[in-house]
């Protein structure tokens, strides 16, 4: 059995901009740190975040 510890239960980015995306779609992170200047973003998995995320992406290859 894996153990449950070794992975992130929350969704992390660093990119500002996909930060302001998903505010603009209602998605607001749950937890920030600031880390050498670095600030990480971290959300609750869910599926509506990764629909999003990938209509972002989606996007950025435009």
């Amino acid at each position: 059995m894996i153990d449950k510890k070794l992975f992130d239960s929350e969704y992390s980015t660093q990119w500002r901009d996909e930060v302001d995306f998903l505010k603009s779609k209602g998605i607001n992170y749950t937890f920030a740190k600031r880390n050498n200047n670095i600030s990480t973003y971290k959300y609750e998995k869910t599926s509506e975040l990764f629909i999003q995320l990938a209509y972002f992406y989606a996007q950025k290859k435009k």
